[in-house]
Formats: C-alpha cells, sequence, structure tokens
C-alpha cells in the first residue's frame, strides 16, 4: 500500500522506469529464474550452515518476490481512481498527509487491497513449479501434492478420477472460502458515498 501510494501521489526521479519494471517481472517466465534461485538458496545455506532448500521460507520468499511487484502494480492502478481531492480537503480540515492516508484513503482502498490479496493468494496457492523444486516430501504444497496424486495410477489403470476430482474440491475449498468472507468487499463500490457533491 505505501509503495503504490507513493508512486501514484509523488513525482519523483526514475518513477517511470520503475513503474515499467514492475510490468516487466510478471513478463518474465518461472521457468528462467528457477535454476538461479536453486543455486542462491543453496549457496546462502551452505554459507549460513543451514538448509534452505526444502523449508517453507524459501517458499515464503519465492512467492512474495513475484506477489510483491503484482500487488504494487494492482494497488497502483486501483489508486489512481481515488480522487486527490479527497486526500487534499482532508489536509485542508487539519489532517497532515499521513493522516489522510489513514483517514480517507485507507478506508476507500480496502476493497482494492482485498482484490490484490485474492489475487496474491492464487498466484501461490496454485503453483506448482516452484513449490515442487524448492520444497521436500515433508514441506509440499496442496498444488503439489495433487499433481502427484493425478500421476497416480491404480495397478497400470486409468487415473482414480472420482478421487482426483473430490481433491480437486478439497484443495479449491480455501480460495472459494477467502471469496466468500471477503465478497462484499470485492464488489463493493470504489469510492461508495465519497463525493455527493
Amino acid at each position: 500500500m505505501g509503495a503504490a501510494h507513493c508512486l501514484t501521489r509523488f513525482r519523483f526521479r526514475g518513477r517511470g522506469p520503475f513503474l515499467t519494471s514492475l510490468v516487466g517481472l510478471q513478463s518474465v517466465p518461472g521457468v528462467m529464474i528457477i535454476l538461479p534461485l536453486f543455486v542462491m538458496f543453496s549457496s546462502i545455506g551452505s554459507v549460513l550452515g543451514i538448509q534452505i532448500i526444502g523449508t517453507r521460507p524459501a517458499l515464503i520468499v519465492t512467492y512474495l518476490t513475484f506477489a510483491i511487484p503484482f500487488a504494487t502494480w494492482l494497488l497502483v492502478t486501483y489508486l489512481r481512481q481515488i480522487p486527490i481531492s479527497f486526500e487534499e480537503a482532508a489536509m485542508i480540515d487539519g489532517c497532515t498527509r499521513f493522516g489522510a492516508l489513514r483517514r480517507i484513503i485507507f478506508p476507500l482502498a480496502i476493497p482494492g487491497m482485498i482484490i490484490t490479496l485474492v489475487f496474491s493468494l492464487l498466484v501461490g496457492w496454485n503453483d506448482v513449479l516452484f513449490a515442487s523444486v524448492l520444497t521436500d516430501p515433508a514441506t509440499q504444497t496442496v498444488a503439489v501434492q495433487l499433481n502427484i496424486f493425478a500421476a497416480s495410477t491404480e495397478g497400470g489403470a486409468l487415473p482414480l478420477y472420482g478421487q482426483l476430482m473430490a481433491a480437486s474440491l478439497i484443495s479449491s475449498a480455501p480460495a472459494v472460502i477467502l471469496y466468500m468472507i471477503f465478497q462484499r468487499q470485492l464488489v463493493g463500490g470504489l469510492t461508495a458515498g465519497g463525493d455527493k457533491g
């Protein structure tokens, strides 16, 4: 939220290239990054004397690497739609810039932050590539387990489609529950009741 607010409200040198780099980072295929990431984690682990590959923190750092630029770009496009006049009116009434951010912009940006939360969660929840390389059997994600289960066969026959569909339904339940919890914010208006002049 803070980075997106600075990028939409302030003009500074390098702002345009930074915004372009956020989009550029999304276009880099994960297959190109997985080997350098694996080498970096294993090198850092050997220098520090701890195991990083096969742990959840390695996966969390990897997903944050992709989620933060994506979330920042989504919030930049969302905050651009909030008129700066709201913030200026709050500062005329005596708020500081931080007070205007906390009392005016933050409540109006809650639907955008929830959308960003849901999309960022789904990026990590559906990932198989990074989770299959950076985890071991004890720390595998649901998507990897589902992929392994889909490849399993019973006596060389066809996959167990009934069990596979049941496992898919269960693995999608958290995303559906999250959507149901935040449904009102996801479909809520951007500035409902904000400017009734």
